[in-house]
């Protein structure tokens, strides 16, 4: 398996990117001059901007940052519709795929934190492996594609 970053960006600053792009008239914004706007630090808006555009939602083109058709369609979207989008869009990202099948091989969709962690140890350092999978479980929340027990600490497949 090998494993693809995720950039370091919740669900709600995301959305929060997506909404205000789709506040500007143009739809269109200068990438440094938005994160100026928005007063936040670079590397963390350049997270925000990865994570969006990884997931379909923005482009950047010459250095500016476009709202995407699907990531107009998204901010115009009911939540239901939304999570639907964000699902369709994770299951592309090969992480998330590498992840349900994971869960599949157990016979119950369901696996033990650790035991995830252990296998995401093998193909980059611990201290990655934790981050990128606090990041798979908030994006999984959010599409229903992905669930997460905190008692148990047990992820398990959502989807029906």
């Amino acid at each position: 398996m090998k494993v693809e970053p995720l950039p370091q960006a919740t669900v709600g600053e995301i959305i929060g990117l997506l909404e205000f792009l789709s506040d500007i008239s143009s739809k269109k914004e200068d990438l440094y001059e938005l994160a100026a706007d928005l007063k936040m630090d670079l590397d963390e808006f350049s997270a925000i901007v990865d994570a969006s555009e990884m997931l379909g939602f923005v482009k950047i083109d010459q250095g500016d940052l476009i709202l995407t058709e699907l990531g107009s369609r998204f901010v115009n979207s009911d939540i239901n519709i939304r999570k639907q989008l964000f699902k369709k869009q994770l299951k592309k990202i090969k992480v998330f795929r590498d992840i349900l099948s994971l869960l599949k091989t157990t016979g119950k969709n369901m696996l033990d934190r650790e035991v995830c962690l252990e296998e995401l140890s093998t193909h980059i350092p611990p201290e990655y492996a934790e981050k990128l999978l606090n990041v798979a479980i908030d994006w999984g929340r959010f599409a229903e594609l992905i669930g997460y027990n905190a008692d148990e600490e047990e992820i398990y497949i959502d989807e029906e």
